[in-house]
């Protein structure tokens, strides 16, 4: 086979690939300051009391919903599924305390800040319509990182005045919010591996990968998963053991209809860092 050929095979190869899956990765990572901050509490906040069978709702939290309109004027967006996504957050994190409720929907004529980039468009957006002691939802045509598109970003807790949340139009429905939301209440992605790699035993649990040591070791999951929500990767830790992932967890790059599970550990998180960092959005 000569190089045009093989280099046509691989274009069609990625683009069938992107065809059949259909998704776009999550695009919150670690940074430095929030791996340093979850080293700082790991201790505390392992030692906090949390009774995951005697939770009760004691903190409700406002979401300011932002939907951009598109280039012909249209919201793009069906706001029955954005309120389907609250309530089904609400189904998640009612386990660690929370309850979010839409306090309004807001519609923003400017369609060119419909895409969300590193730029000073973005600045401009949040300086018109951002909102003190609310969770900033925007709805977007698109958010692109660097060169890579995703579907949906947010801060760590950690983060001063970082109350926002940009989600794609087209993952208005589904698990992609609750995955957004874990992220700002303090969860990393499963497969995070900027704070060292996980191995398949999950001896490092407490010291690597998402530093929660109930939720399976996972290699990454995006383009890894099959429409019958089985897991194809062949990928091996540092030791050489083929990974075991969940596909169900809501922190991972598993396709939308197999998510459907948060831990315990994952729950004692999202309450400790709310309490520590986000107590301010308590209505």
């Amino acid at each position: 086979m000569n190089l045009r050929r093989a280099g046509i095979l691989i274009v069609f190869l990625v683009i069938t690939r992107i065809l059949i899956f259909g998704q776009l990765p999550d695009g919150v990572t670690a940074t430095q300051s929030f791996l340093d901050t979850i080293r700082v509490n790991y201790s505390s906040e392992n030692t906090v009391p949390f009774d995951l069978n005697s939770v009760t709702i004691n903190s409700n939290v406002p979401i300011r919903v932002h939907i951009i309109k598109n280039r012909k004027g249209l919201a793009g967006v069906v706001t029955s599924n954005i309120k389907n996504s609250v309530s089904l957050a609400n189904s998640y994190f009612k386990n660690a305390g929370l309850f979010f409720f839409i306090d309004s929907i807001n519609y923003i004529d400017d369609y060119n800040y419909a895409f969300i980039t590193y730029d000073k468009l973005r600045k401009e957006l949040l300086t018109k319509y951002l909102v003190s002691s609310r969770i900033n939802l925007f709805f977007v045509d698109s958010i692109k990182l660097g060169n890579e598109r995703v579907y949906g970003f947010t801060h760590f807790p950690n983060v001063r005045d970082s109350n926002i949340i940009y989600l794609d139009k087209n993952y208005a429905s589904g698990t992609s919010l609750t995955t957004m939301l874990g992220h700002f209440m303090g969860l990393l992605s499963t497969h995070e591996y900027r704070g060292g790699q996980e191995q398949q035993d999950e001896q490092n649990c407490a010291t690597s990968g998402d530093f929660i040591c109930d939720t399976r070791a996972d290699p990454g999951l995006f383009n890894q998963v099959i429409d019958s929500c089985n897991y194809i990767g062949t990928m091996r830790d540092n030791h050489g053991k083929y990974f075991i992932p969940s596909v169900a967890n809501v922190m991972s790059d598993s396709p939308d209809k197999c998510k459907c599970i948060l831990t315990t550990l994952q729950y004692r998180r999202i309450f400790y860092y709310f309490h520590k960092y986000r107590q301010y959005l308590n209505y």
